[in-house]
């Protein structure tokens, strides 16, 4: 979401001059937050989590489903709600997102340290899409919300619903498939996001994905739509616009630590778990309505986020600002960052001579090599000294897999925190909770077992590559330390479960669990549930989200075998997860019958 602030954005060519300036006011923010908190103790272990939502329109007699751009209308709707909530009903933040068919929605409050706090999420997850469920379901029987990280066919046909024409407006891509209207009115920043981002990079995105090769599929395969254009690829899926990437949905896990010693340490060792959640997360099978090679949106978030000048992109040392994470962030763990990326050398004098770590100050050296992409006229030169909003603005428009964030210097109740960002959202809410909740308890195994997991930036970066790979977890290897050993190629299988060399992530849990003499009888059964969906489908017992999908469309009556999932085949899938996701229907491949949760809203 980051920093949503109203008001007059600049142009790319009005911030063009006023960048350095900009990053000057940054950087003097960056050093007041880390001279007011860096020897902050005590702050307790809270977390929370972030959940991107798609609004769908069913039209049943003609078996199609559309994207619904009505974010703005209800929006307004569930803030008030939440306003207006007097009993002891969790409350949930509504946000805007870059699409009027998205909406976020997170707890207002975060979950606390208890164990029994571990037993609210997915309840939480529920209310929220209950919430809006209520709205939609008041003007009509066939509009949904739903958990999906990439519509089908989005990009393809006919693919929004809405009454409004796409009459004479402003053109901000020249995309043949992602309209303007598509953006959200309402989110303060992303229009100028866009267009900024566009101007920077002098030109529109082109994505290609490798088509999935079916018996019947043309050889070549030819995405016809871009035929003579430059860079035309056979066999691959085109996608021309920022929209195809911002336009997907996920999951993320917010984290605060104790103390800023405790956050560095929860970061370097979520570092190398990135590729592993992803491939474990995996939702993304069909891009713009057909059949691909890859089972994540990441790789497209990573080319269409990507907003370098073509000089910049003859470069190694600049990545897309929508990249792996760059470093590690504890100076004994420097030696692993084998990849050399460009730093603001001044910026990183600047905080070393404030007593920063070398490795920290040289990832935030790497940070401010970025320009600012949303500048708002009425905060550029603000004469409140506690703001961090420039700092802030310029942290919040990177999209790493991990994003370290420091306290605001406006409000002390926040320490610092990691947010771990690589994860496809799920299509149920126990999926969901069982990837939130597990991510929670590792942070505590980590800390209480102090494990090494670092390897190599490198490794953990080839481990992003194989994790976008189709059905991944049961057929690739990814780098993983076990132990005090150098990293080696394992199984998703041997990380999670174990093998002889290594315990396991889920053993470890299980052991760190046993040993905690807080946690109430709900509250394990749960926990032990979550445990065994990522348990079976790191053992491919259970499918991933992507996997399943993927066998659904091949299994369907009207698939002909060629790749192309067709407007009918789009309508039954959706049907079936939304019937699954509220609980009248049930998928065994994805979520075992006898996986039932007694879940609360509050903690006991």
């Amino acid at each position: 979401m980051g920093v949503l602030t109203e008001g007059t954005a600049l142009s790319w060519n009005e911030i063009v001059p006023i960048c350095q300036v900009y990053r000057s006011y940054a950087l003097s923010q960056l050093v007041k937050i880390f001279e007011k908190c860096k020897d902050y103790q005590g702050d307790s272990f809270l977390w929370g989590d972030e959940l991107e939502f798609t609004l769908v329109h069913f039209d049943h007699s003609n078996k199609r489903v559309q994207l619904l751009l009505k974010a703005h209308e209800i929006l307004p709707r569930l803030v008030e709600t939440n306003e207006e909530n007097h009993d002891d009903t969790p409350s949930i933040a509504w946000h805007p997102e870059t699409c009027d068919f998205m909406i976020e929605g997170v707890p207002c409050e975060p979950y606390g340290f208890l164990p029994s706090y571990l037993n609210t999420v997915e309840a939480n997850m529920t209310l929220r899409r209950k919430q809006a469920q209520e709205i939609l379901s008041e003007q009509s029987d066939c509009e949904y919300i739903i958990n999906m990280s990439a519509f089908p066919r989005y990009g393809q046909g006919q693919f929004i619903y809405s009454s409004a024409h796409d009459d004479l407006q402003e053109v901000t891509e020249q995309s043949i498939h992602y309209p303007d209207r598509l953006i959200s009115p309402i989110h303060p920043r992303m229009k100028s996001s866009i267009v900024n981002s566009l101007a920077r990079s002098q030109g529109p995105p082109l994505v290609h994905i490798p088509i999935f090769r079916d018996t019947s599929t043309p050889s070549p395969f030819q995405d016809l739509s871009f035929k003579g254009i430059k860079d035309f690829r056979d066999d691959h899926i085109h996608l021309d616009s920022i929209l195809a990437g911002w336009g997907c949905c996920c999951l993320q896990v917010t984290f605060q630590a104790q103390s800023l010693t405790e956050c560095l340490q929860v970061y370097d060792q979520l570092l190398p778990l990135t590729g592993i959640m992803l491939a474990l997360s995996n939702a993304c099978p069909i891009w713009r309505g057909y059949l691909t090679d890859i089972d994540s949106r990441y790789e497209v978030l990573f080319q269409t986020g990507d907003d370098r000048t073509p000089d910049e992109r003859e470069r190694s040392t600049l990545n897309s600002r929508c990249s792996p994470a760059p470093f590690y962030l504890c100076d004994e763990h420097n030696h692993l960052n084998d990849i050399s990326l460009d730093v603001d050398e001044n910026v990183v004098s600047t905080l070393t001579k404030h007593g920063m770590s070398s490795s920290l100050a040289h990832h935030f050296g790497h940070l401010f090599v970025r320009d600012p992409l949303v500048v708002i006229k009425e905060s550029l030169h603000l004469e409140d000294d506690t703001s961090s909003y420039h700092f802030d603005n310029l942290n919040s428009t990177v999209w790493n897999s991990l994003r370290f964030k420091p306290p605001p210097l406006d409000d002390d109740r926040m320490g610092w925190r990691v947010e771990f960002r690589p994860m496809d959202i799920q299509i149920t809410d126990f999926e969901n909770a069982s990837l939130s909740v597990f991510m929670a308890l590792l942070t505590r195994v980590i800390l209480t077992y102090d494990l090494d997991l670092t390897i190599p930036i490198s490794q953990a970066n080839e481990n992003i590559v194989r994790a976008h790979h189709r059905d991944s977890v049961r057929h690739e290897k990814f780098y993983f330390r076990a132990g005090d050993d150098e990293s080696s190629l394992m199984t998703i299988n041997e990380i999670m479960n174990g093998n002889d060399k290594f315990a396991g992530l889920i053993p470890l849990i299980e052991k760190y669990l046993n040993e905690s003499e807080n946690i109430n009888s709900d509250t394990r059964v749960t926990v032990g549930h979550y445990l065994s969906l990522i348990s079976k489908r790191a053992a491919g017992i259970l499918l991933t989200d992507a996997s399943w999908i993927r066998q659904f469309v091949m299994s369907h009556p009207a698939y002909k075998q060629d790749s192309v999932v067709s407007d009918e085949i789009q309508y039954d899938l959706m049907w079936k997860i939304t019937q699954i996701a509220n609980g009248h229907d049930t998928c065994p491949l994805l979520i075992q019958t006898r996986m039932k949760t007694n879940t609360h809203l509050n903690p006991e």
